[in-house]
């Protein structure tokens, strides 16, 4: 019989208690951490880097310059990444590539305060003693994340090749009361030298607007205690605003599987979607002929107050079930909806150069060298669509927007112009001035794109010397081994028997009026679904074979190789920063031999020498007439002497063998 002692009846809730005492203390000394409101929640993006608090005297700094080319000034700025949200708004908007910018430490001149300092009069500040003159070229997104030492007589070590600078790059200081003055040098800048081929016109775009500012930023968040912190990587925004009021941008890239790409990087396949975007004002105090035009000088009876024309070469074949067309005001915000043949009206099918709007003896393009093309045009406003803009209330400047969307063919560039290329051009009632009518108003666009480009022509002998010889066609094959499978835009290559998948292109490309012959939008990229950072250059060997000859003229009969693009390994993410958002990359045409066809660029007549993406071409194929005798190509002639000559050597030869046989027959018999 067991005898309960009187501390074992107390011992489990006396070792209870002692467990909640200890956890109890222990709660004590432990401190939870207090809930942070994250970056985002202060309306600031991760990239910025914001923290909440006073200065961190030894976090170091960053600045990134992102350029745009653009139609109108966008909103004020933040200093955000978020700013690039409200921006993408904007249709209008393209990166612009090799524009230098310089970033000067100051201080307010004697006498004065930092809110004395005023970023566009160099009367208000000096430099300060012993800082860096920060200096950084954008990249092909447009991007300045690094940044190098300017010289101490404002020079800049930019090679000239790359249009890239050279030496180590360097970081701002950190600290507090370090203040600074950005600013474009158009002088340095590759974007705007003579030597660049594809240069942007400085007459055509305003200076980047100067800003003045802290690094580190000193700045408030949206929450509702406007919580104070400091932006650690300033993002800045600064634009080249056209002075022209039309212009043309694309808007984006999507791939076959009808996925938008992140990159603009283009296939033959993809469907690219374009902007025609055109100023309208709507000013009290406007005046006629100045180049502007206002909504109070549209005309209510219906007739044409803006054309748009769109020339599209044999790269692209435009979607015409998603033409589309709006007002917006000029911080891209939707005001009308416009309906097609309500409000305006389309031609798609001319294959003629349009005239201008103003002078119709004067055509809205260039003549194009090539009939293979088409033309888009646009006339605003119907009596209905003039009545829809009136209405428009409280907007000083508003954008007429036209998308659109075009397929990217295999049939080449039949302009030479850059590869998947479009040419637009603008033409309004008020586009005169104190002279009279102006030009149509042009705008050109591309997207990265790999090409290939030489020049079809006649043989030394032939009068022209080196003529061009149009229509010659042209394919990509693999090998000698199969000459008659062709390039197709998975990369794959097809033969006349074979079926050939939904949505891939077959590439060939023809010799236009002068000769040029230009193949675009090669799968030079991995193929398949994928991030741009993932697809990388392929490394390829393909072959030229000439299809089709025109009649009179010899087709060479082999095929020449070999086209090979640099690159490989790179993403299409880090081609576009390389090159920009329009590159036309080329093979190394030291490769690519037409041997004993060959007609040397030295030796083409100037005026007969051909240009692509505005440069010179370096290789030739020749042609021969099918009765020249010097021909590369050891075939024996046919008709006239040639043959008579022949056929002479063949009897002597024949009748001598019948002499020697009855010879030796009678020899026998005796």
């Amino acid at each position: 019989m067991h005898m309960q002692r009187d501390y074992e009846g107390i011992r489990l809730p006396k070792l209870l208690g002692l467990v909640v005492a200890g956890a109890t203390l222990l709660a004590g000394m432990v401190v939870l951490p207090a809930t942070q409101a994250s970056a985002d929640d202060l309306g600031f993006a991760a990239a910025d880097d914001f923290v909440a608090g006073d200065l961190n005297t030894t976090k170091v700094p960053k600045l990134t310059v992102t350029k745009y080319l653009s139609l109108d000034n966008g909103s004020a700025p933040t200093g955000s990444a978020n700013d690039a949200v409200q921006l993408n708004s904007n249709h209008d908007l393209t990166p612009a590539q090799g524009v230098v910018f310089k970033v000067m430490e100051v201080v307010p001149k004697a006498g004065n305060s930092l809110a004395d300092i005023d970023a566009n009069s160099d009367q208000t500040y000096d430099v300060k003693s012993g800082s860096t003159v920060f200096a950084g070229v954008t990249n092909g997104q447009g991007v300045i994340d690094t940044w190098y030492a300017a010289n101490s007589d404002g020079s800049l070590n930019i090679d000239k090749t790359t249009g890239k600078f050279t030496g180590t790059p360097v970081n701002f200081p950190a600290g507090a009361n370090h203040y600074y003055i950005l600013s474009e040098d158009r002088d340095h800048s590759p974007a705007f030298s003579d030597d660049n081929p594809n240069k942007l016109d400085k007459a055509n775009y305003k200076t980047a607007t100067n800003s003045f500012f802290g690094l580190p930023y000193a700045t408030n968040g949206t929450d509702q205690n406007k919580t104070r912190g400091y932006i650690y990587h300033l993002h800045l925004y600064p634009k080249n605003v056209s002075k022209q009021s039309f212009a043309k941008t694309v808007q984006s890239v999507k791939g076959s599987d009808g996925i938008a790409k992140t990159q603009m990087t283009a296939t033959a396949g993809d469907t690219v979607t374009y902007v025609l975007s055109q100023k309208i004002y709507n000013e009290p105090d406007h005046k006629t002929q100045d180049g502007k035009l206002d909504v109070s000088e549209l005309s209510t009876t219906g007739s044409t107050d803006i054309k748009f024309a769109d020339r599209m070469s044999s790269s692209l074949q435009g979607k015409d079930g998603t033409i589309k067309a709006v007002i917006r005001d000029s911080s891209g915000t939707e005001l009308q909806k416009l309906e097609l043949n309500t409000d305006y009206t389309v031609n798609l099918t001319t294959k003629e150069n349009p005239s201008s709007l103003n002078d119709s003896s004067k055509k809205m393009f260039a003549d194009a060298p090539s009939k293979n093309v088409t033309y888009w045009v646009f006339n605003f406003f119907t009596a209905s669509g003039v009545s829809k803009v009136q209405n428009i209330k409280n907007n000083s400047v508003m954008q007429l927007e036209v998308t659109y969307d075009a397929l990217v063919t295999g049939e080449g560039d039949s302009t030479g112009t850059g590869g998947v290329v479009n040419d637009a051009a603008s033409d309004f009632s008020d586009n005169k001035d104190s002279t009279g009518n102006k030009a149509p108003m042009p705008s050109h666009t591309n997207v990265t794109n790999a090409a290939v480009a030489f020049g079809s022509v006649q043989s030394k002998n032939q009068n022209p010397q080196y003529g061009a010889l149009p229509d010659t066609e042209y394919r990509l094959v693999e090998n000698a081994d199969s000459i008659d499978k062709y390039l197709g835009s998975d990369g794959k290559f097809y033969g006349s028997n074979d079926e050939v998948p939904s949505g891939v292109q077959i590439y060939k490309a023809t010799a236009n009026d002068k000769g040029l012959v230009v193949f675009a939008g090669l799968p030079i990229f991995g193929t398949g679904p994928g991030k741009a950072t993932n697809k990388t250059v392929q490394s390829t060997s393909w072959m030229l074979v000439e299809t089709k000859t025109p009649d009179g003229w010899r087709n060479p009969g082999i095929p020449f190789g070999t086209i090979t693009f640099g690159d490989v390994g790179l993403t299409e993410e880090q081609i576009v920063q390389k090159y920009g958002r329009d590159a036309t990359l080329q093979p190394d045409y030291t490769k690519l031999n037409f041997g004993k066809f060959e007609a040397p660029a030295s030796g083409v007549p100037g005026d007969i020498q051909m240009k692509f993406n505005n440069q010179l071409i370096s290789r030739y194929l020749a042609h021969y007439k099918t009765t020249d005798g010097d021909s590369p190509l050891a075939l024996p002639l046919t008709g006239g002497r040639g043959i008579l000559l022949l056929l002479a050597v063949g009897a002597l030869i024949m009748g001598g063998a019948l002499y020697a046989r009855n010879r030796r027959n009678n020899t026998a018999r005796a």
